[in-house]
């Protein structure tokens, strides 16, 4: 399986996450597979995928099935928009407001 390594958010990405190769022929398989699932027009043979990775077909929708429910919860937790009105006021009430300072006691006497 080939795969560009020059291409600069390729090389960006193995670069930040330390990719091995059979990382990133994993997210290529699974990216694959996921396509497939969801797009008619793309297509796939998962038995040549997991003959060229020396890996079964179950591991291969297994790498694919855990990169999905990943994608799914990520896309899940993106928060978008801006917050509501009352919770930006909230928030410059507290970034405008002092930081309190704790002060120490000296004639405490019941830390004696």
């Amino acid at each position: 399986m080939q795969f560009d390594r020059a291409g600069k958010r390729a090389s960006k990405l193995i670069n930040d996450y330390q990719l091995t190769d059979e990382e990133i022929h994993q997210i290529i398989a699974s990216a694959r597979i996921n396509l497939a699932t969801f797009d008619p027009e793309y297509k796939t043979n998962v038995t040549q995928l997991a003959h060229e990775l020396s890996k079964s077909r179950p591991t291969i929708y297994g790498w694919a099935d855990r990169a999905i429910v990943a994608t799914i919860d990520s896309l899940r937790n993106i928060r978008t928009g801006r917050p509501p009105k009352e919770a930006r006021s909230r928030l410059k009430r507290l970034r405008a407001r002092p930081t309190a300072r704790l002060r120490r006691r000296s004639s405490d006497s019941s830390f004696s």
